[in-house]
């Protein structure tokens, strides 16, 4: 049988039809990190901003995570997309109308950040049950590039529509484009075969399961850590972009719409790359990655002109995607089906969580202090973590558990 998840039928469903929300969420996200400045010229709430957005997945994520193992995963999943749906139009609304402030802002981010980190768990928990176990690593890959090459077309598209119609239309654009994972989530078929028998918990009590399942395991644990420190100090940093593209590089917002596309250029071939088939994955290479994205973060922070920093973010795209979706696929081919929706919620929690601690953290500084050094010291401090973090033994790594003692 072909290890290929290109000939399957259900994620080629669930990545198609998902493919135009991942165009539309980039495309809020610039719109939304241009407004902020726009609104503020303050690093910091840039950084607040980038908080709302990612916060509420660390508070309610792993009770999401619950929900994804108890629940039929896509209904659940139609009814988060709807409400993005309804919740995007209202701040489209908002925006063309230009009575929106700061205040409003943050309430609304934060509304699409409970949204999305309700979605997360349950997106992760159903692209493993789409394929068989053999597919499973390019299933994640393939879901990547389809992120990534979001990530590379929609900063783009945002900068065309935000320069000819202004922040509205984006994101009147973003809440249409849920409307195709919702068609696919009524298109596809979910293996639930591994569910069915499972006994009725009380929902604490499968929470405390899926913590003591992930935290009594050494490798998952320094996976989880590894994740934290990408998120809280590499893409805390990479928050910063919209402040980066008017204060440092003076272009505005074709110029934060450049830099986000580069990102995605990058992130497009490690995607590419881990989908040909993730064979020498080890954490030894997660190390070194990580290690090596800390030292172009400093150079993030070093550089002054538009193109260099394009390249220099192109670079960490393509590190930051080999990093984040090689420690989720690790993460996936350890995990048990019953447990995959709570430790992913764990995982989701742990990533968007880092983000939004970061980007609190790295803006509070950079308003305080530097921009340009606050990045340089995020920088120095991936690569001093990283390098100091103690790995798991040869044993623990190809069992992915913790060994008896």
């Amino acid at each position: 049988m072909s290890t290929s998840a290109l000939t399957n039928r259900n994620i080629l469903i669930y990545i198609g039809g998902s493919l135009f929300s991942l165009h539309g969420v980039w495309v809020y996200r610039v719109a939304l990190g241009w407004l902020t400045w726009q609104l503020t010229y303050s690093e910091f709430w840039v950084g607040v901003i980038a908080f709302t957005q990612f916060a509420p997945t660390v508070i309610l994520g792993p009770a999401f995570g619950v929900m994804a193992d108890r629940f039929d995963r896509r209904l659940a999943g139609a009814l988060v997309n709807a409400g993005s749906v309804v919740n995007m139009l209202v701040l489209a609304w908002l925006a063309s109308q230009s009575t929106i402030d700061i205040d409003v802002l943050v309430i609304l981010s934060a509304i699409q950040g409970t949204l999305d980190g309700a979605y997360s768990p349950l997106r992760m928990a159903i692209v493993p049950t789409l394929v068989r176990d053999e597919q499973r690593s390019s299933a994640i890959a393939l879901g990547s590039v389809a992120f990534n090459l979001s990530r590379f077309v929609g900063p783009a598209l945002a900068g065309l529509i935000i320069a000819n119609w202004g922040v509205g239309p984006a994101f009147a654009f973003n809440g249409v484009s849920y409307v195709g994972v919702i068609i696919a989530l009524a298109l596809i078929r979910l293996d639930t075969t591994a569910r069915k028998d499972r006994p009725a918990k009380h929902p604490w009590l499968e929470l405390k399961e899926g913590a003591h399942y992930l935290f009594t395991h050494d490798f998952l644990r320094l996976l989880l850590f590894y994740g934290a420190v990408q998120c809280v100090l590499g893409r805390g940093s990479m928050e910063m972009l919209p402040a980066f593209a008017d204060a440092v590089y003076a272009g505005g917002a074709t110029a934060l719409a450049a830099l986000t596309s580069a990102i995605g250029a990058g992130a497009i071939l490690g995607g590419i790359i881990l989908s040909r088939g993730p064979h020498w994955l080890t954490i030894d290479v997660l190390k070194i990655g990580l290690m090596i994205a800390g030292g172009f973060i400093v150079l993030l922070g070093i550089v002054d002109t538009l193109p260099l920093a394009m390249a220099v973010v192109a670079i960490l795209g393509l590190l930051l995607s080999l990093c984040g979706v090689g420690s989720q696929i690790l993460m996936q081919t350890h995990v048990d089906d019953d447990y995959r929706g709570r430790v992913s919620s764990f995982w989701s929690a742990t990533i968007f969580g880092g983000t939004a601690l970061g980007s609190l953290l790295i803006g509070a500084v950079a308003s305080a202090w530097d921009l340009q050094y606050s990045v340089i010291a995020a920088g120095v401090l991936i690569t001093v973590m990283i390098g100091t973090a103690r790995l798991p033994t040869t044993a623990e790594c190809a069992n992915g558990q913790r060994p008896e003692h």
